[in-house]
This record gives C-alpha cells, structure tokens and sequence, in this order.
C-alpha cells in the first residue's frame, strides 16, 4: 500500500532530499559521464574566496582517479561546469547567486535544472540558453544530451 502525501507550497521550503529533485539529480551528471570526455562528481565542495560552495554536480574534464590515498576536502581547482538541481528549499534567485560567483571564481558553465521540466544552461550570469524539449546544447562543454534523459 502506497502513501501519498500532498504538501502546503509553504511546508515545501522546508524539505530535503524531495522525490521530484532527487528522481532528477543524476541524470545530468550520468549522461556526461558517458562520452569518457568528463569526470563527474555530486556534492563536491568548492573553496571559493576562503567559503565552501557545494553545487550538485560537478564536471572536471576526465581525469584519473587514484583510490587508496588522502582524499581531498575542499577542492581549489575549479571545474568546467557545475548543475544546480532546484530543489523546493532553494529559490531561482538563490542558484542565480551562486552562479555568479562561480563564474567570478572561472567556472565556464552553470545549470539550472528544474524538476517541471525546464534546463538553462548559462555561459556567463546574463547570458543563457532554456531548454524544454529536444536537446540540451552546452556549446562551452562541446556537448548535447536529450532533454528526455535528463527527466527520466
């Protein structure tokens, strides 16, 4: 038996970790992962002027992982691309924010996934491109990932 529980939009704010965000979080970084041109990386933290900035996806271009030695915390390197996955206690403005400081900080590409279907891709803080079927084309990355996947 299946429960359905149906939230205030005010309750919203207050959630992690909801079904609509977490179905989709993935998805982005999976299908870059495939063409072996990208690591990709969920939750990795960032320093970013002495602050920690925690996107949630990363993508480095590929490089080779070595298991068995120290980890590292806090990376200083920055990636090529970062994906926002709004969830219901971020707002736009929010991730718009962040995303400012990550092209401040040389991140060449931010996205803004919404789980109503919609993917930004932005080159720099005004300048973006939305997609809400077809492909999603990130011309600073070089690539091109069906919409479908990343909602499915």
């Amino acid at each position: 038996m299946s429960v359905k529980q149906i939230m205030k939009p005010e309750a919203l704010s207050t959630l992690k970790g909801a079904q609509n965000y977490e179905s989709v979080c993935l998805n982005p970084g999976s299908a870059l992962k495939q063409p072996d041109a990208y690591s990709v990386f969920s939750e990795l933290t960032l320093l970013i002027d002495d602050k920690d900035y925690i996107p949630d996806i990363c993508i480095y271009p590929k490089r080779r992982m070595v298991f068995g030695t120290e980890d590292i915390v806090r990376m200083t390197e920055m990636p090529s691309a970062v994906i926002e996955v709004l969830s219901p206690s971020q707002t736009f403005q929010d991730a718009l924010e962040k995303f400012a400081i990550c092209f401040k900080a040389g991140i060449r590409s931010c996205w803004l996934v919404v789980p109503t279907m919609t993917v930004t891709v932005y080159e720099a803080s005004e300048t973006f491109q939305m997609f809400h079927d077809g492909e999603v084309i990130d011309s600073t990355l070089d690539v091109r990932i069906p919409f479908d996947v990343i909602f499915e």
